[in-house]
């Protein structure tokens, strides 16, 4: 049928994901000689920087010598772990060939902290699960309570002398810290002896370097020498921390609750956004600072002074593109402030003159067992002297407290009620209605959406995404159709729901990718196996609601007629709407002439009338999607026009005949070699291999699982374009035998 009038399609709205990914690879793209000419500008100022300082501590003639030796050696330990150590751990230069020194494995950092323990603890453990309770040990770095959400200790009580002691002894905990992070991650027993070696002998050498074998080449100025070393130290490994502190404990940022697996990337970024904030520097003192760098260290061609500051002052744009260099992240924050506001949310900035005396308020009063209740008036506790005397009990035992300290605590977790379940088709299948809870008020959800859905079975906890079946302008009920699939472990469960049951949902709903159904969209072509009409439905439904002369075709493949959900309602539809159906099943051997018994094929898609210019929303099972985008593909139908949902994990779109293409994924630097399938993921392959390759969300997003490629490709790379030197391997699949630099 063909419209004499038809309206231009609405845009879908992009996700966010979306729009960060498009902008860190434009960006990624300009990387190169201009970047590494600027870090080794960078490594060659901190040096001078170094040197200068240790001529000053040495001079004891020219008055105010030592002062300026000991800012000089501050700011020395500053650049090293800004600009420099932070930024190139991160492997923003790896996949430059001239990288040389600048590589994240070649890099030695003049910080006392052991590289490969930062990592772990760095990439794998703070990035992943920023501001999750209880996962993320860079909250009060283990031992602080810096928010009043944080959950009360028993050593909370001394941490003013805490904070006095690390700045004491700041280069012990900084490596033991780490160190002990780093254990935890990797499930070892951290309470030992040899967690602690790396520490001991990083300490050991900066003992030996700063405090005895340059105090006695100074001779006469020993003692000088040393306490300026100490004094410069203490103070750049305190400035570090205080900035570390501010980027995840300013009270603009929030703390979460464990998501668990139901974590979509959408809200992994708006996690990060949520809980990170940047910070506009001190312009008196930074003003001090330049001039006492001008005045005593010359420099050609001296790099501007924010890179002292490099991916901490734009901590918001590190924790998004975490191996973006320092320099390319200071370029792009206007466009990620315009981001944040397209998608309401807050571009957090605090100003370090303000954050400095509320900072040192938090030590002092949240020593005290208050929460988020009483934490502007202290002694409200006093009126509640059973959770008083139970949260103090309690807290000194290490034990979880009666009540949460965190009244925001952005937990995911949100309970409701099944008001009405009926059953479909042959009772294998049944519609819920849920209620939707008071805290999504307001929200909305277009055809396309999902919502994941929490049940706990035999005592483990299991998540699953159900797509609605009518969008919010339809109903204001959230209503999912499940079948009960054979040795299911949800799926049962969930057809067992009745009336006034109660279900755990994770989170509000939500759209996958850009399975999002634009209404009045004309022409559209909807291809369905299975439940995989479930979300088309919802689009279905919405088109005979709203535009019922739309142009629409639906194929839906089933096993038979009885299986097909929906069946009667399509077959109404069809009369009443300028909607086309056409339903195939499987061959049925006891009626060998039976009409619309059929499998999806090129030939079958090409029968379709004006195929090239329609919209086309296709779900259902892997196969039938793997053979949609060929057929597809080989029509010359624009990529852009195809839209498929397969409810795949992590983003993954694993090719059902891939389990059956070998290709061998080689590890260059341990000589090892596997041989895996075309769905195991090269982070699954290095495991199997017996290789070491970090890992943290294990869905492409943190890059803590970036590595080398050197040679082959994976799904991400299309065989006529050029291939990626580096790639994040737990979302990377190979399409030929590949080499890593593992």
């Amino acid at each position: 049928m063909s419209l004499n009038t038809r309206r231009l399609p609405k845009p879908a709205p992009r996700t966010i994901q979306a729009e960060l990914d498009e902008l860190y690879q434009a960006t990624r793209a300009q990387v190169g000689a201009e970047d590494l000419a600027h870090i080794r500008r960078v490594a060659r100022y901190s040096r001078a920087i170094k040197e200068r300082s240790k001529e000053l501590l040495k001079d004891s003639r020219s008055p105010g010598s030592f002062q300026r030796g000991v800012v000089l050696h501050m700011l020395h330990v500053l650049l090293e772990f800004s600009e420099l150590g932070h930024n190139i751990l991160h492997g923003s230069y790896d996949h430059l060939e001239d990288c040389g020194e600048f590589h994240s494995e070649r890099w030695k950092w003049d910080f006392v902290a052991d590289v490969d323990e930062w990592k772990v603890m760095h990439h794998q453990n703070h990035h992943p699960f920023t501001n999750i309770v209880g996962k993320d040990h860079d909250l009060g770095y283990s031992f602080l309570r810096m928010l009043p959400g944080q959950d009360w200790w028993g050593h909370h009580a001394a941490q003013p002398l805490l904070v006095a002691g690390m700045l004491a002894f700041h280069l012990h905990y900084f490596t033991i810290y780490t160190a002990i992070s780093a254990a935890r991650v990797q499930s070892r027993p951290w309470l030992r002896p040899e967690t602690f070696r790396r520490s001991a002998k990083h300490v050991r050498r900066h003992i030996a370097s700063a405090y005895v074998r340059e105090p006695l080449q100074a001779r006469s100025r020993f003692l000088r020498v040393l306490a300026g070393n100490y004094a410069g130290t203490a103070m750049g490994y305190g400035f570090t921390a205080a900035l570390l502190l501010l980027e995840h404990h300013a009270e603009n940022v929030e703390l979460f609750a464990d998501p668990g697996t139901s974590e979509t990337p959408d809200d992994y970024y708006k996690r990060q956004i949520l809980g990170t904030t940047n910070f506009t520097s001190s312009p008196s003192l930074d003003e001090k600072l330049q001039r006492l760098l001008e005045d005593e260290v010359p420099f050609a061609d001296r790099p501007p002074f924010e890179v002292f500051y490099g991916g901490l002052t734009t901590h918001l744009e590190h924790h998004l593109f975490p191996d973006l260099p320092c320099n390319r992240q200071r370029q792009i924050t206007s466009q990620v402030e315009a981001i944040c506001r397209r998608h309401d949310l807050p571009y957090n900035v605090v100003q370090f003159d303000s954050w400095v005396p509320s900072a040192l308020r938090a030590v002092v009063k949240l020593c005290l067992p208050v929460g988020e209740r009483e934490a502007e008036r202290p002694w409200k506790l006093l009126t509640r002297p059973r959770l008083l005397i139970r949260r103090l009990s309690r807290g000194l035992l290490y034990r979880e407290a009666p009540e949460p300290y965190c009244e925001t605590l952005q937990s995911p977790f949100v309970e409701t009620i099944v008001e009405s379940s009926t059953p479909e088709v042959d009772g294998t299948a049944r519609t819920i209605c849920l209620r939707t809870p008071p805290q999504f008020a307001g929200r909305s959800w277009e055809p396309g959406a999902y919502v994941s859905v929490r049940l706990v079975v035999d005592g483990q906890p299991h998540v699953r995404q159900y797509s609605l079946t009518r969008d919010s302008s339809l109903s204001a009920t959230m209503n999912i159709t499940v079948k009960s699939i054979n040795d299911g472990v949800v799926s049962p469960r969930m057809v067992a729901l009745r009336r006034g049951d109660s279900v755990t949902l994770v989170g509000p709903p939500q759209s996958a990718g850009d399975f999002i159904f634009a209404p009045g969209t004309s022409p559209v072509l909807f291809i369905a196996g299975g439940v995989g009409i479930t979300p088309i439905m919802s689009m279905i439904r919405r088109l005979a609601a709203r535009a019922p002369n739309t142009d629409a075709v639906l194929l839906y493949f089933n096993r038979s007629p009885g299986s097909a959900l929906f069946a009667a309602e399509l077959a109404h539809l069809a009369k009443f709407t300028s909607i086309r159906m056409r339903c195939f099943y499987d061959s049925q051997p006891d009626k060998p002439g039976a009409a619309n018994t059929a499998t999806f094929s090129r030939d079958l898609l090409a029968a379709v009338d004006g195929l090239n210019d329609r919209q086309i929303y296709a779900c259902g099972p892997q196969g039938l999607l793997a053979a949609v985008k060929e057929a597809t593909r080989s029509l010359g139908v624009p990529a852009a026009k195809l839209h498929v949902e397969s409810f795949t994990s992590q983003g993954l779109q694993r090719d059902p005949q891939g389990d059956n293409r070998y290709h061998t994924v080689s590890f260059r630097r341990s000589g090892a070699q596997i041989r895996v399938n075309e769905n195991t993921t090269l982070l699954q392959a290095a495991r199997r291999a017996g290789v070491v390759l970090a890992s943290g969300c294990e869905k492409g997003l943190c890059k803590a699982c970036l590595v080398g490629k050197i040679g082959g490709r994976t799904q991400h790379e299309s065989a006529e374009g050029p291939t990626v030197a580096r790639v994040t391997a737990c979302n990377s699949l190979p399409r030929s035998d590949i080499e890593l630099d593992l």
